[in-house]
This record gives C-alpha cells, sequence and structure tokens, in this order.
C-alpha cells in the first residue's frame, strides 16, 4: 500500500493533501467519528441524528462494527461546542458531523489547523452564517445536508392558506446566526408579497421578558412567523409564544412539523429525518476517502406542508380543501 501511494505522489504531487488529510482505511477497520448535536431539546435535532444513524447502518456502517462513534450534545452553549470539537480532534477522530449551525461553527473553528472532514446537517442557512461559501464549493473541510426551504416557498403557501394578512410579525433571538439570517430573509419577502411586517428581535438575556415581548408583537399583526431559530423552538419558550398569541387570536407559522403538532398553524419545511439519512450519504463518501470539499452540500430533497386544523378551528380560519389535499401532515 505505500508503494502505492508514493507512486501516486510522484504522478500527481496536488493530491498529497487529500490523501494526507482524508485518506480511507481499509474496509476491515473501524473509523471514529465524533457527532456533536447543539440540542436534545427541540424534537428535529433528535430526528435528523436517527435518520442519520439509519441511514449509515442501511449502507453497512454501524457503531460497535465499523464505527466508533462518539456522541456528545451541546446544549445551545458555544464555549462547551467548541470544547467538544477540539476533544474530537485530541482524541484523533476520523471525521466530525456538526448537527446545526452552532455544533458546525464550532467544529470549523476547532480544525483550522488541523483539517479533519466535517459533514453537517440541519442548518438553516449555511451560506449567510459562513459555514460554506457555496453549495458547489464549500471553500473548506466541509459539507453537508442544509434544512433550508427557502423563505419565499414558506410564505407563498402561508399567503393562500391566509389571504386576508395584511401585516406579518416575525420574531425571532438574536443569539444564533442563521435565526438572525432566516428572519431578515423573511422581511424581505413579507415585503416583496406585498405585506407590512413587523419584526422584533432581540438578545438571550431578554427571554424572561418573552411574554410581554410576544404580546407586544400579537396586538399589531395578523400572524407570526417563526424563523430557523432553536431558542425559540424549545418546549418553553415556544409554549409561551402558542399561548399569548393564542390568546389574542393570531396564527404562528414555523418551520418543523413537531411545532405545528404543539400548536402552531402551519409549516412548510422538510424532513428532518430525511435530511439525516441525506448527510449519511455525504458521511460514507468522505469515509471513502473523498475530500468533503469535493462534495456539493445540498438543500432537502423533501419538501413538507404541515397543517394545524384544530388550531385553526380554534382561530376560526378557514383553510381551502385545495390546501388540505396538499399537506403531509394533519393535526386535527
Amino acid at each position: 500500500m505505500r508503494r502505492h501511494l508514493e507512486i501516486a505522489v510522484l504522478i500527481i504531487p496536488t493530491m498529497l493533501i487529500s490523501f494526507t488529510f482524508f485518506g480511507c482505511k481499509a474496509k476491515d477497520e473501524v473509523f471514529h467519528i465524533g457527532i456533536l448535536q447543539w440540542t436534545e431539546k427541540v424534537q428535529p435535532f433528535s430526528q435528523t441524528c436517527k435518520g442519520l444513524l439509519d441511514g449509515l447502518k442501511d449502507k453497512g456502517y454501524q457503531d460497535g462494527m465499523n464505527l466508533k462513534i462518539d456522541y456528545q450534545n451541546a446544549e445551545q452553549d458555544k464555549a462547551l461546542a467548541l470544547k467538544i470539537a477540539k476533544g474530537f480532534i485530541q482524541s484523533e477522530v476520523n471525521l466530525i458531523v456538526a448537527l446545526g449551525t452552532g455544533s458546525s461553527l464550532a467544529a470549523l473553528e476547532a480544525t483550522e489547523k488541523k483539517q479533519i472532514p466535517i459533514v453537517f446537517s440541519i442548518v438553516g442557512a449555511p451560506k449567510a452564517t459562513g459555514i460554506i461559501v457555496d453549495y458547489n464549493d464549500s471553500g473548506r473541510n466541509i459539507t453537508g445536508i442544509s434544512m433550508k426551504i427557502p423563505v419565499k416557498e414558506q410564505l407563498e403557501i402561508v399567503k393562500e392558506v391566509l389571504p386576508d394578512v395584511k401585516k406579518l410579525g416575525i420574531i425571532y433571538c438574536t443569539e444564533m446566526p442563521q435565526a438572525v439570517a432566516t428572519g431578515k430573509e423573511a422581511a424581505a419577502v413579507a415585503a416583496e408579497l406585498g405585506w407590512a411586517n413587523l419584526v422584533i428581535s432581540f438578545p438571550r438575556d431578554y427571554l424572561t421578558q418573552l411574554q410581554k415581548i410576544v404580546q407586544s408583537l400579537a396586538k399589531k399583526v395578523d400572524a407570526i412567523y417563526i424563523p430557523t431559530d432553536p431558542i425559540l423552538g424549545t418546549p418553553e419558550n415556544f409554549e409561551t409564544v402558542i399561548r399569548v398569541s393564542d390568546e389574542y387570536n393570531v396564527p404562528v407559522i414555523t418551520v418543523a412539523e413537531k411545532f405545528v403538532e404543539d400548536g402552531a398553524l402551519m409549516a412548510v419545511h422538510c424532513d428532518f429525518y430525511g435530511i439525516g439519512r441525506q448527510a449519511a450519504e455525504s458521511i460514507v463518501q468522505v469515509l471513502g476517502g473523498v475530500n468533503p470539499r469535493a462534495i456539493p452540500s445540498q438543500m432537502p430533497t423533501i419538501k413538507k406542508l404541515s397543517l394545524n386544523l384544530k388550531k385553526a378551528q380554534h382561530l376560526n380560519i378557514t383553510i381551502g380543501r385545495n390546501i388540505i389535499l396538499k399537506a403531509d401532515n394533519i393535526f386535527d
């Protein structure tokens, strides 16, 4: 094997870096993978992780056999995420799987000097947050699967469901860059669709005032949109948003099926289990020796519409049959 490698280097010197950083192992060896999950409190993250593990298993990669998986959860703590990522490097993992924007940014920072490959998933805005330069070429030691459904696609369907909306409220916590990016995108799209919009963004320290913040917004708008925000997606914060908005008969639009099940009116979203399985495809390529930069990052291959008809009835909203027939998930 060493003789073949030396010949390859002599003939094609430029491949040396790829072999050094991303060289594959024999199939009978065990790959060491570090999984850094941003939170366990927001269900879509766990769904993504399950899809990833199932996808790997289907391709013949399983923990305890040819994989050694070190799973760790940062629970939305940036400093802890970076510490975990650095620990993976010290453990000499072959690959870091980063579930979430915070996890991906931490993994990139930790691997600046030692280019361990990274595969991301459940990232809301990979370009806007600087995780990748472009979907075709990340520009870095990373590739992966975005959870992003363009906000325009989401809000165009909202306009079909809620034709009387004239003013859209947009609310997010500024703690995470994907929330800021998708929140700003929503404001631009709302204006493009002819809606007035009211944006309320706030730092994490203001969460103690969340009830008052939502009240001030709900009084002034016809609907509330929550972008890709893992802070507002935690059960306790999301419950506050739903409870207060219900008091003012204002529907809430979100980005995940679970949130619709828990009281939002609707969401146009990816299949989180599905993007986990998509990420498994990229992981297998990296384990096979492919430089992650050579693997295009992807958007979700599956898009879904979830509706909460019970909430629609509670808010006296009539949803047309044509929309109901388009729905993938209905909660009633």
